[in-house]
């Protein structure tokens, strides 16, 4: 059934779940573009709360103060058409398992920058309680994002182009996304090319192992400033697994230099070089200075333990990837590959790629969502 109450090409009333930087720009840049955002988080710390409102101050392509909708409770988040996740894979269980209570037939869920086809998975999910949801997978966020140290939101601008899939094939998915955010959204056509295309787990993996003493002294480091010959010629190898797995899907999805270019808006060339001018002009965040930091805790488990068990399933070789993975689970004395509760509630493990590519496929099969 179609989400009530949307209208596109006018303001939508949107809620964002997660106010860390990508939340919080995602909402920025929607009130830009003259919707109605409000935000829920079961956190918050860095907001300037004012009882049912939230202010933050912005810099970079963002400039002064945003004040939005702040939700009190997650049971309002029922009565948005459009929910856009911004959460790190890691707090998928903890945030997204509760909220599957809360949701209500004809919304449409945009998961921002989804990881191991959570989309597929909040779909199901709300199926399993008797409610009918439309999901929408982003290959990335809509921009990158950091807090400073006085508090300010340095947003980047947004992304040339962002890869995206929905639960069901149609016009309708893409049309919510361009009215949202304008026309940058390419569809995909299966939740598992978004997936693959989100390169944030291979590109932080290059990024950080090389790094791992400087994230646990608590070094202040700057993460492009940092991106030597040897961390790109780590992520273009990393790269060419994930590019290998995507074409063995049926997929030829952008590079990593391709993303860096259209998301930092600067010309392509060696990974290393392309790095340096990010830093120069900066946009480029401070490197992670603890090991208790997404890049590893959110993307190990869900994204390349995830792309691990595709690649396992497709039977197309991914040494490295593995090896980073060991590599990982060694520093950090823990097993990643068993904290991803998705690998399992999705069947992968169990039913293979076969049946999890019939299950999306099957999926497309209504052009549901309002032009």
């Amino acid at each position: 059934m179609p989400a009530s109450g949307i209208s596109m090409g006018a303001a939508m009333n949107v809620a964002v779940v997660g106010a860390g930087p990508i939340g919080c720009a995602t909402a920025a840049y929607l009130l830009k573009q003259g919707h109605r955002p409000a935000l829920w988080s079961p956190t918050a710390a860095r907001l300037r709360r004012h009882g049912a409102a939230v202010r933050y101050a912005c810099t970079g392509s963002l400039d002064g103060w945003i004040e939005l909708e702040w939700l009190g409770a997650p049971g309002e988040l029922a009565r948005f058409d459009v929910v856009i996740v911004c959460l790190p894979g890691n707090a998928y269980a903890s945030v997204l398992k509760p909220l599957s209570a809360v949701w209500r037939n004809g919304q449409t869920m945009v998961v921002s920058g989804a990881l191991s086809l959570c989309p597929l998975w909040l779909r199901d999910s709300a199926a399993r309680r008797g409610r009918e949801v439309h999901a929408v997978g982003w290959a990335t966020t809509p921009t990158t994002a950091h807090f400073l140290a006085d508090g300010r939101l340095h947003a980047n601008p947004l992304r040339d182009r962002i890869d995206m899939a929905g639960t069901e094939r149609g016009a309708g998915a893409l049309a919510l996304c361009a009215a949202l955010l304008g026309p940058r959204f390419v569809d995909a056509g299966d939740l598992l090319a978004p997936t693959l295309a989100n390169i944030n787990p291979i590109a932080h993996a290059a990024e950080v192992i090389p790094n791992l003493t400087r994230m646990d002294k608590g070094e202040d480091w700057p993460l492009f400033g940092c991106f030597t010959p040897v961390v790109a010629r780590l992520a273009a190898e990393l790269d060419r697994e994930r590019l290998a797995l995507a074409a063995a899907l049926g997929f030829a999805l952008p590079t990593l230099a391709e993303h860096y270019s259209r998301s930092y808006h600067i010309r392509q060339g060696p990974l290393h070089d392309m790095a340096a001018e990010i830093q120069a002009r900066g946009m480029g965040p401070a490197g992670p200075a603890s090991l208790a930091h997404r890049y590893v805790l959110e993307d190990a488990p869900f994204g390349l333990v995830f792309q691990e068990a595709l690649a396992r399933a497709a039977d197309v070789p991914s040494p490295l990837l593995s090896a980073c993975i060991d590599l990982l689970q060694a520093a950090y004395g823990r097993d990643f590959r068993t904290e991803n509760f998705l690998v399992d509630e999705l069947g992968l493990a169990t039913g293979g790629i076969a049946a999890l590519r019939n299950r999306c496929a099957a999926s497309h099969n209504a052009d549901t969502l309002p032009r």
